[in-house]
């Protein structure tokens, strides 16, 4: 493998969303799986959809996610954080694609890389402490399968050892 075959294409890094808004466009599967993924922070979910899916729907009432009943316009994006085109029509997505990167609001538009700011990776959640894993947008269920040995080998309190550890960060500082 060259130098230049073994570097990233994309730098992975992780979005500030706590009290902010992302919004996700769709009414099916895809939107629903991205919901979802975005339940595990504390951001203001927004999906426009005019006519979710039964389960989807449920989700949205039961979890007190903002929905908005309405065909996909820019205005409707405006101000969010980060932005999901998973409408499931690949023209619909690329043209909500377009109109975030308007907007200057980062973009993934599901399954269509070219039409994406960044990718979603693979999760595993210990709150504060997340392991994401990567593919570039090549290989979603590669990346699934790494997700789900790291998932068995991390302890489900190792959440709870990183908040200690933040507590104690500040008197630590002082001391060193």
């Amino acid at each position: 493998m060259t130098e230049a075959q073994s570097k990233l294409s994309t730098f992975p890094a992780f979005f500030r969303v706590s009290g902010r808004t992302v919004v996700v466009v769709g009414e099916g599967d895809e939107a629903f799986a991205k919901a979802r993924l975005l339940f595990n922070t504390d951001a203001r979910i927004v999906v426009v959809a005019e006519a979710p899916e039964a389960d989807f729907s449920r989700f949205i009432e039961e979890k007190g996610l903002v929905l908005i009943r309405a065909p996909f316009s820019s205005a409707l994006i405006e101000g969010a954080t980060l932005v999901f085109a998973a409408t499931g029509d690949g023209a619909a997505d690329r043209a909500i694609s377009t109109a975030a990167r308007a907007l200057h609001i980062p973009v993934n538009a599901v399954d269509q890389p070219d039409y994406c700011d960044f990718f979603t990776p693979a999760l595993v959640n210990r709150a504060p402490l997340a392991v994401a894993i990567g593919t570039e947008g090549a290989g979603p269920v590669l990346a699934q399968m790494i997700r789900a040995q790291v998932d068995q080998i991390l302890s489900p309190s190792l959440g709870r050892l990183a908040s200690l550890a933040s507590s104690y960060r500040e008197a630590v500082d002082r001391i060193l």
